[in-house]
């Protein structure tokens, strides 16, 4: 799945840079859905294959995810006390946020652990000092932060925590809280409140997609292990619903191509598992996905006039050096962390085992 996991890096690019003009790849928003799809997959299957208990599995999440993002978040921040660098906001409004004690905290907290950074969307400063609930993100902090596309990682470190848990949990059970989750999503999207910017990002309405995504990983597990030829053209058809996704009507839009990753993840992710170049694809897509935003500030800033092409060459350049400078010490780290006592789980749960990822 790597190679679409790229790719949906790709989209969150094309919305905040649109570079692909005319074209229906999948809007940023469905394309962070669906990466929530494919992390419960994910998840489900690093907790069967490499970690044998939740604290090292926590260990590693940490690994993965933070000493490349405070490398980002210290970039970016750089960028924007230095040279005035940032795509949305400026140097009078930092020093305007850190001059109001509860923006400043809240902004502070967020950006440092990422906890609660959805929560930026819906909140805004007071003129007097002071913060705010609003219905709409216009002039809300999230347009502040250092990296504002870092929203989703709050929701993916909710799920790292429940996540040894879920993965012990029955598949019956599974589904009862997957379907409770989407039945609330729906309730709230036929809702008067539909609009308001606090659901687009709030957990209890996105757990289905994390959920499912374990569930597909168990469909997976119970599949022949050599890859069969339709993999591949499964592959194909999740890769063209995602160039296509945003044509299909709005009220299907947050369900219909993480639906299709979650249908197809098992098949498509037997075909290229043993793909080096598939799970390269992969590494690459966090850094991405990190850095883009900070790329696409600079070509705004410095450069006259500038082009998608050109920022999407620098902002994939910066991620492989990133991959290639913080990924050795990072595996060598989480290699150490799977020597554990396994956890206990019931027939149809995850069977935590001490083998290495292929």
């Amino acid at each position: 799945m790597g190679l679409i996991r790229l790719l949906l890096a790709f989209a969150v690019f094309n919305s905040h840079f649109p570079t692909f003009e005319g074209a229906l790849l999948v809007n940023g928003h469905e394309a962070v859905l669906t990466f929530f799809a494919i992390s419960g997959f994910y998840m489900a299957l690093i907790l069967d294959r490499s970690y044998r208990d939740a604290s090292s599995f926590y260990w590693g999440r940490f690994l993965t995810l933070y000493p490349m993002y405070v490398l980002a978040l210290v970039i970016s921040l750089g960028l924007l006390t230095s040279l005035d660098v940032h795509s949305l906001t400026n140097r009078e409004t930092l020093r305007a946020i850190v001059a109001d004690p509860a923006a400043f905290l809240v902004m502070a907290w967020t950006s440092a652990t990422t906890i609660g950074q959805e929560l930026l969307f819906s909140l805004a400063r007071t003129p007097g000092g002071g913060l705010h609930f609003v219905a709409h993100n216009h002039d809300a902090l999230w347009a502040d932060a250092p990296l504002i596309q870092a929203w989703s990682l709050s929701l993916e470190v909710t799920f790292y925590a429940l996540a040894p848990f879920l993965v012990r949990l029955r598949s019956r059970t599974l589904v009862g809280l997957m379907a409770a989750s989407l039945a609330l999503k729906v309730a709230v999207m036929a809702s008067p409140v539909s609009d308001v910017i606090f659901f687009k990002r709030f957990f209890p309405l996105e757990f289905w997609l994390f959920a499912g995504g374990i569930l597909a990983y168990r469909v997976h597990r119970r599949l022949p292990d050599a890859p069969r030829w339709y993999d591949y053209g499964l592959f194909l058809a999740l890769a063209g619903l995602a160039l296509v996704a945003d044509g299909v009507p709005e009220a299907l839009l947050p369900f219909f191509l993480p639906t299709a990753a979650l249908l197809s993840m098992p098949l498509v992710f037997r075909g290229f598992k043993r793909l080096r170049f598939d799970r390269f694809a992969g590494k690459i897509s966090y850094p991405f996905y990190l850095l883009h935003y900070i790329a696409i500030a600079l070509f705004e800033t410095y450069a006259e006039d500038p082009e998608g092409g050109q920022i999407l060459a620098a902002a994939l350049t910066a991620s492989v050096v990133v991959h290639f400078l913080f990924n050795p010490g990072i595996e060598s780290l989480k290699t150490k962390l799977r020597r554990r006592r396994a956890l206990p789980v019931p027939e149809d749960g995850v069977v935590l085992q001490p083998v290495s990822l292929p």
